[in-house]
């Protein structure tokens, strides 16, 4: 689905570049369209339609995090593509679910994130970021106004992780604008 996802986000958007802004990983530099040296096979890290909303005492970057949160279901909701975050009715979100796979150091965690034209009334940033445990696996800052844009991610655990372990998806911005995260893959290997 993961390819799939990508696909329809670029097509929609008509751009597949990795965006403009600050990206940041926690593995080093993105290995996206190289083929994997390792040989492992991507399986899901996480269930597309397991994200639950995370509470305030659990946020691992409760600092984002404004005083007072409003992302009632209908500011975001499960489609084909992924999990959809509108932030016109949300205004902040960390979502999280258990990970459905171990984590070896070094192993790809492959994943896609694409949103629609970011508008706002003044200028702003978004924060967008892919965590596990505590470990950041992918972040960006992204300039509103801005274009529609699609984020391909494929970069190496510089961590490991049991299964099990919190996978977190955050996202904040002003304006009226949708975001979509599609499927997250991780590398695994045979024994």
């Amino acid at each position: 689905m993961r390819a799939w996802a990508l696909a329809i986000g670029c097509a929609l958007l008509g751009a597949c570049e990795g965006g403009s802004g600050t990206t940041s990983t926690s593995g080093g530099a993105s290995s996206s369209g190289e083929v994997d040296p390792t040989g492992g096979e991507l399986v899901p890290l996480v269930l597309p339609t397991m994200w639950k909303p995370v509470p305030a005492p659990m946020d691992p970057l409760a600092e984002h995090r404004p005083a007072q949160v409003q992302c009632p279901l209908g500011g975001w909701l499960f489609e084909p593509q992924g999990l959809e975050i509108n932030t016109l009715l949300c205004n902040y979100a960390m979502f999280s679910q258990p990970s459905r796979a171990a984590i070896v150091k070094g192993a790809r965690i492959v994943a896609s994130v694409y949103h629609f034209d970011l508008v706002a009334d003044e200028p702003a940033t978004a924060h967008v970021a892919l965590l596990v445990g505590d470990d950041v696996v992918w972040e960006q800052e992204i300039a509103i106004p801005g274009k529609a844009n699609a984020y391909p991610i494929d970069v190496p655990a510089s961590f490991a992780a049991d299964a099990g372990t919190p996978v977190y998806f955050h996202l904040h911005n002003h304006g009226q604008n949708t975001w979509t995260l599609g499927e997250i893959e991780v590398e695994v290997f045979a024994d």
